[in-house]
């Protein structure tokens, strides 16, 4: 009976280290997290000895594709492992173009030997398979300029032009509350966008009235899932918007000089930019029955005032007339504006005159005229 004993004693010591070692691992790495169809990744393959005293023999791995992937080589041989030893090969993993939005696997399947004792073990790597959408923003227009103090609404479309549906989206617009903000609603939700497909949204936009004419950005927060509303991106997008801030302009009447029919005379006229921006090479074409000139500015500040004198001719004039002025200037950005401006001119009768030897006759007449009347009365 003892000796039975030992001997199952001395079996379970020369077994138990057989079993407990492991011989071989794999390890693996993905080159790409995720991939379009179409598309090709790469797998690192390591295979591992960890044991620092077995030597795995005879080691074949049978690599095998899940549904829309094809992969090379399809096996590997590696005669033996030494303990601690490892050896690293790429497989080559191509993805169908006609594949959908999923994750498939690649099966590696080691058979090997120990110690004469056959082992196997069994690894799978998952592909993220992946037909993402690609958002673009276009067809931007305004509503209207976007000058200080007013609401324009800030239109665009979101356009995918990637390979899958976009869901779940939305577009938040950034605020700038010193030059912008949004009236109403910042957020829009869109529950999908097709590939191919777009989609219009309007943002009302109230522009500060102390906002400095200029070009700013306005920023695009979108955020959406894949088809598989298993992954969750979020992009920035910006829009250019320019702030054009306006020229304004007010004539009137400032002076005139000898302005009476039948005579030659000058109008002064005031011009006062009343806009919120500076006038550029700002000039002045004046035109009337009774005269023209042209007359060169330059820049006329907000809030400044210019004057500019007009002959006038009114030899001929009978009536009171329009003088027209035709104001042309450009902005900072370089666009051109024109604008004429009538002014109605009123010209009077000339007072009459007496010259100063009539005066003295006159004196001297009167003088004589009331000595004889004192002389006749004594």
């Amino acid at each position: 009976m003892k000796r039975l004993v030992l001997f199952l004693i001395v079996l379970l010591l020369l077994t138990v280290p057989v079993f407990a070692v492991e011989a071989l691992t794999i390890n693996w790495a993905v080159s790409d997290a995720k991939v379009r169809p179409g598309g090709q990744t790469t797998i690192q393959l390591t295979v591992s000895n960890p044991s620092l005293t077995e030597t795995p023999q005879y080691i074949k791995l049978y690599i095998t594709a899940g549904p829309y992937l094809t992969v090379s080589p399809s096996t590997i041989e590696i005669a033996s492992l030494g303990p601690s030893a490892s050896q690293t090969t790429a497989l080559d993993v191509k993805i169908s173009a006609s594949a959908e939005s999923t994750t498939s696997y690649i099966t590696v399947r080691a058979t090997y030997f120990v110690s004469n004792l056959a082992r196997d073990t069994t690894i799978n790597i998952p592909i993220k398979i992946r037909r993402d959408p690609v958002l673009q923003i276009d067809n931007v227009n305004l509503s209207k300029p976007a000058e200080p103090g007013i609401i324009t609404t800030l239109s665009f479309d979101i356009y995918n032009s990637g390979e899958g549906s976009a869901r779940d989206m939305t577009v938040s617009i950034g605020q700038n509350s010193s030059v912008f903000s949004a009236v109403g609603s910042s957020d829009m939700f869109i529950p999908s966008i097709a590939p191919a497909e777009r989609k219009r949204l309007d943002f009302p936009l109230f522009i500060s009235s102390s906002a400095t004419p200029g070009v700013y950005t306005v920023p695009l927060t979108i955020s959406y899932y894949d088809e598989t509303k298993s992954d969750l991106t979020t992009v920035q997008k910006f829009i250019g918007m320019e702030i054009d801030g306006k020229a304004q302009f007010i004539v009137a009447v400032d002076s005139v000089k000898d302005f009476f029919f039948g005579r030659k005379g000058t109008v002064s006229i005031s011009i006062s930019n009343s806009g919120s921006v500076r006038a550029e090479f700002l000039t002045v074409n004046a035109s009337s029955p009774f005269g023209t000139k042209y007359m060169y500015i330059g820049s006329l500040d907000s809030d400044d005032t210019e004057i500019v004198s007009i002959p006038q001719d009114l030899t001929k004039a009978t009536d009171k007339y329009y003088l027209d002025l035709e104001l042309s200037w450009k902005d900072k950005f370089g666009n051109v504006y024109t604008e004429t401006k009538r002014v109605e001119l009123s010209p009077t009768s000339a007072p009459i005159q007496i010259s100063y030897t009539a005066v003295l006759f006159i004196i001297i007449i009167v003088g004589i005229g009331y000595w004889f009347y004192k002389k006749r009365k004594k």
